[in-house]
């Protein structure tokens, strides 16, 4: 029994951290030293919410078909006169991050592909410019790995593709990368069983792997020539997951409770979201994991949100079918799970400096698969940085910061002419240079200037 449990969690793990890359080639390693304490180590955690943020005005006319139709007239970007600011009023949707705005740097100016491939830029939005390289949370989570190799990049999803609809942000080149759904799954996943028997988990583990190797073997032995070389690939990451298992000890951590609710009963959906949150956030603060993706449901998903409409469900509320109240709404509700996620974050103690709460070493990036969910849309897309990132947020002095990137713009489209627009990937090419790597993307990745005050 206890090698079936054993096994069962290593499942877990795997699909917790998909595929892997060796911790040898990893970056940053200072922030791993024993006994270095106080060094700030920089935290990542991707935000994704579907549908867009309602950047276009509710009235406007939706597109015909292949047009991007855009007006940034909107509930999200804030007002201002400046493009380079601190003086701006937050709108109607980005007002709930009202308590983050000292430590938030609104960008516009971005664009996603060509502008107009509505809800399959899903696919992207992590990603290169042409969907075909490992997603910039998996980039990070190589260069930056916390005390557990195999959780380099957590992936929670709550209400993501419940319906069997897997429409999932984060990849590893060509595969995608499946999301815990469950925040008790995700939970056992990262820390498994409770302090006492930990380390009587670990001599278990070493019994578990062995059968694990037994067949790598059997399965190298029997396979030859070009075929040999595709598998070898496959193989050497499922070992190196096994030697990164055996080889950790499991995080000496608080433990919790988390109640159990259905994952696809909308009657739960505010309970489920936060149990995400709890669980992403200890797993940071005890140095389990630098780097997390959230996706919150999934692009034109249909899980209604209570709070906002029993009738009409999110999609339909992104495109106006239920009124504008609904559409606003649930706009509303959406954001305000970002913030709190952020009031998770700020109740923590960083695990590095222990005098910080976790937010000051952690940059929370929110944005949406698309720019607005009406005419589905990728032009203009929204895109907000915040919180402390260890002092390398430029964002301001206490007020925040809006900032019109358009003068570095690279992609024409005809709804910003004559300006152009900065590429979505530059954006994750520049958050790499921040953590002290880069992005194996093609095309163009110069770094936008006047984000992170190491990357000029």
């Amino acid at each position: 029994m206890d090698i079936l449990k054993s096994r069962r969690r290593f499942l877990m793990q795997m699909a917790a951290a998909g595929t892997l890359i060796p911790l040898s080639s990893s970056g940053l390693a200072h922030c791993l030293l024993q006994g270095q304490q106080e060094v700030p180590c920089l935290k990542v955690v991707f935000f994704i919410i579907p549908d867009g943020l309602a950047v276009d005005s509710f009235k406007m006319t939706p597109p015909a078909a292949g047009v991007a139709s855009h007006d940034g007239k909107g509930l999200w970007f804030p007002k201002t006169e400046g493009e380079d600011t601190a003086d701006f009023e937050l709108n109607e949707v980005s007002k709930e991050l009202a308590d983050y705005r000292g430590q938030s740097l609104y960008l516009r100016g971005l664009i996603l592909g060509p502008g107009n491939v509505g809800h399959k830029s899903w696919d992207n939005i992590l990603r290169d410019s042409v969907s075909s390289m490992r997603s910039i949370d998996m980039v990070l989570g190589d260069a930056m790995p916390g005390n557990q190799p195999i959780h380099r990049s957590l992936f929670a999803g709550p209400h993501a593709g419940i319906d069997g609809t897997p429409w999932y942000v984060s990849w590893d080149g060509a595969n995608i990368r499946s999301p815990q759904q469950s925040p008790l799954r995700l939970y056992e996943s990262v820390f498994g069983a409770a302090p006492g028997q930990r380390r009587q988990q670990q001599v278990r583990n070493t019994h578990v792997f062995e059968p694990i190797r037994e067949d790598i073997a059997a399965l190298r032995a029997r396979i030859a020539g070009a075929q040999r070389g595709k598998l070898d690939a496959h193989l050497d990451a499922l070992e190196q997951v096994a030697k990164d298992l055996e080889g950790v000890e499991p995080a000496e951590c608080q433990t919790f409770a988390l109640e159990d609710h259905p994952i696809s009963s909308a009657r739960y959906r505010n309970e489920v979201q936060a149990n995400h949150h709890k669980v992403v956030a200890a797993a940071l603060a005890c140095g389990v994991t630098r780097v997390a993706t959230i996706q919150v449901g999934r692009s034109a998903e249909s899980l209604n949100i209570l709070d906002v409409s029993a009738s009409y469900n999110p999609h339909h509320c992104a495109h106006g079918v239920g009124g504008e109240e609904t559409w606003k709404a649930s706009r509303q509700w959406y954001v305000r799970q970002a913030k709190l996620f952020l009031d998770e974050l700020k109740r923590h103690t960083d695990p590095d400096v222990n005098s910080d709460n976790l937010l000051q070493h952690t940059l929370v990036v929110l944005t949406s698969e698309m720019a607005d969910g009406s005419p589905e849309h990728t032009v203009d897309m929204p895109l907000v940085l915040m919180g402390g990132a260890s002092g390398l947020l430029r964002s301001g002095t206490g007020n925040g910061r809006y900032f019109d990137i358009k003068a570095q713009g690279d992609r024409a489209h005809w709804t910003a002419s004559p300006d152009k627009l900065v590429d979505m990937q530059r954006i994750w090419a520049t958050l790499a240079r921040a953590a002290g790597t880069t992005v194996p993307y093609g095309g163009n990745i110069e770094p936008v200037t006047g984000i992170f005050s190491n990357v000029t």
